[in-house]
């Protein structure tokens, strides 16, 4: 009975993960048709991303107070609602200015779910004694990998963004009547308990902490540049057709979500550093492969290779970091969480700006520096494990 019980909301749970993964694999998905409806450059479609990246950062900051008021089952209800109604209209804009606008508005909401939907998922595992999170992260990856692949559809039926949108929203919430009832109720921690008490001061967190939210800024910048330039950059710089064009984050989204499904068995058998440098060297093999190939296919094959490479690398982080001595891992998933969205927020507008200013072709070099980056980070690990054996 406890396991049916636990299957129905993990579930449920993962419902909601898919719903985000969804919005984002269509949004980036379609930018070569948002970027040409709108009358877009690459520099306005850099500051269109980072209105996002922003209004998200407004949404994760505020969420932790929403949910102390009403709970993350009341923030998750209603901001998921509303977002589903704020990507449709991304489809309707007609301006860089009031694409913005409708962006923010879909950032921010984007943050809430963020944080109220792990809440849910953290409750379910202190509840069912059971792990989930890895499960609920894959979800959204498959959320992501079903936007991008029925984009790539609607692109080749020569159906407009706000249609394309429209419809598989409406379909995503079906089920939505069935999920929202049986959303998990949060658990109530009396005030003045040990739970509740919180260290006075500010203490700089460990070096090696810093570092893994380093590590973690790079995975998650190469993710962006991929989700939000990959399509525009084949669709623009390599001549394919905007229906190959969309298939980027969906090739990146499946390879992350294959590996991410073996990355604990791999565990069981090797250590970190050994998976991590291969991670950073298929990383940068993938990138090489798109920034040198002439043909679109090929680049789908590399963009495979970056999203098996980069997938085990931000787990590792959370996890070395977890265990790092002097730091609960509360505060050191803190740390890798913040410095990792910062590396989302700032290098996708970034590389916008250098693409205006001398071409995406080379303003993707920025992200064949993180991948180089990703290998040299690797051996933060065998540092880690070097440490513990003395």
């Amino acid at each position: 009975m406890k396991w049916t019980r636990f299957v129905r909301a993990k579930s449920v749970c993962a419902y909601f993960f898919v719903g985000p993964g969804l919005m984002y694999g269509l949004f980036t998905s379609r930018m070569p048709a948002l970027k040409e409806q709108v009358q877009a450059n690459e520099a306005e479609i850099g500051f269109v991303l980072l209105a996002f990246g922003l209004s998200a950062l407004c949404g994760l900051l505020s969420c932790a107070s929403l949910i102390r008021r009403f709970t993350s089952r009341k923030v998750i209800k209603y901001a998921t609602f509303l977002l589903m109604f704020t990507l449709p209209l991304c489809g309707l804009m007609t301006s860089p200015l009031f694409l913005g606008l409708a962006v923010i508005s879909m950032g921010f909401l984007t943050g809430l779910v963020d944080v109220a939907m792990n809440a849910q998922a953290i409750q379910l595992e202190k509840r069912f004694a059971a792990p989930c999170l890895a499960l609920m992260h894959g979800s959204y990856s498959l959320g992501g990998l079903v936007g991008a692949l029925s984009s790539a559809s609607f692109a080749a039926l020569g159906i407009a963004p706000f249609w394309n949108f429209a419809i598989v929203m409406a379909v995503y919430m079906l089920p939505r009547p069935w999920a929202v009832p049986r959303l998990a109720k949060d658990q109530v921690i009396k005030e003045g308990t040990k739970d509740t008490r919180q260290k006075k001061g500010f203490a700089l967190p460990p070096l090696f902490v810093i570092l893994c939210g380093l590590l973690a800024a790079c995975c998650y910048s190469g993710e962006g540049t991929v989700g939000e330039w990959g399509s525009l950059y084949l669709f623009s710089v390599k001549g394919s057709s905007e229906q190959m064009a969309a298939l980027v984050y969906a090739c990146f989204s499946v390879s992350t979500l294959t590996c991410r499904i073996f990355v604990d068995m791999l565990r069981t058998q090797f250590t970190d550093f050994p998976i991590a440098l291969c991670g950073g060297l298929l990383a940068t093999t993938g990138m090489c492969i798109v920034l040198n190939s002439p043909y679109a296919p090929l680049c789908l094959v590399g963009y495979c290779c970056m999203g098996l490479g980069m997938a085990p690398l931000v787990p590792l982080c959370f996890s070395s970091a977890g265990k790092c001595p002097h730091v609960t891992p509360e505060e050191a998933s803190a740390v890798v969480s913040v410095l990792g969205y910062g590396g989302l927020l700032a290098c996708p507008p970034f590389i916008g700006m250098a693409a205006h200013n001398y071409g995406l072709d080379k303003a993707l070099l920025i992200a064949l520096g993180l991948t180089i980056c990703m290998c040299i980070g690797a051996f933060l690990f065998r540092e880690r494990r070097t440490a513990r054996q003395q």
